[in-house]
């Protein structure tokens, strides 16, 4: 299922942040293909993708080519939104370098992609990172778990990656990116991903369960934190007085 999530519940943190939670099925988001796989088919929990071969996302870095030929399902959101994006995968990955998870996108010189890569017969837990056309490559060796959890936080120019082996496994840190900051009338795309880079691949079968974006939106004040906000302050002036009168007699 594809879970869009805004909060309404006040939190109180110094930029007075509030959650609105909204739960949208995948037939009715405002999702879109970028690079649409020739395979591929949806249902209220689940999206399978076969992957179409000779296609990858990569720019120049060792191996001085630029490719942004993948698979990418995406919902757009405000430049300068705040989000949680989590998924589960499996894959069915034999050919080197087949790949699945999920991506942030502003343009083509600026993203980043995260999941499974297959790299001489092992799964690895895996991120890149392009920023300003350069792409870099960072992997984590896995135990080969039937699914991978993978959750993505972004605020500001900082993403914090976080990977867990099996449905019931505990998250675990794979890295903490910069991604540029843009202006809020900008988009920035997040979904899913896959690729079979090497140009003879038949392509794989994958499988992205219960897609989850849950955006944090900036609000006012709320009502009652002001009223918090005044008595806290009515509180520490009234012990302030007392403490000052008992000195003085």
């Amino acid at each position: 299922m594809v879970v869009i999530k805004k909060s309404t519940t006040p939190i109180h943190t110094d930029t007075m942040e509030q959650i609105i939670v909204v739960s949208t099925l995948l037939s009715q988001a405002n999702f879109t293909w970028f690079n649409k796989p020739k395979i591929w088919s949806s249902n209220e929990t689940a999206i399978y993708v076969h992957t179409d071969g000779n296609t990858d996302f990569w720019s120049k870095t060792h191996y001085g080519f630029e490719r942004d030929t993948g698979h990418f399902y995406y919902e757009s959101l405000p430049g300068d939104q705040s989000f949680t994006a989590t998924v589960n995968i499996r894959g069915k990955y034999h050919t080197m370098y087949d790949q699945g998870g999920l991506m942030l996108r502003i343009d083509k010189n600026n993203w980043i992609k995260c999941g499974i890569e297959y790299v001489d017969g092992q799964q690895f837990a895996s991120v890149v990172v392009t920023v300003n056309g350069w792409s870099d490559w960072s992997v984590v060796l896995t135990n080969a778990p039937e699914v991978l959890k993978l959750r993505v936080k972004r605020e500001k120019e900082v993403v914090h990656i976080d990977f867990a082996e099996g449905t019931e496994g505990t998250f675990r840190m794979m890295r903490l990116a910069y991604l540029p900051v843009i202006d809020r009338s900008k988009s920035m795309m997040v979904g899913i991903m896959c690729a079979s880079p090497v140009e003879n691949a038949t392509g794989f079968d994958i499988i992205f369960e219960n897609l989850t974006i849950e955006t944090i939106e900036k609000d006012s004040i709320s009502e009652s934190t002001r009223m918090y906000s005044h008595y806290m302050f009515l509180h520490a002036f009234i012990s302030f007085l007392l403490s000052f009168f008992t000195r003085e007699m």
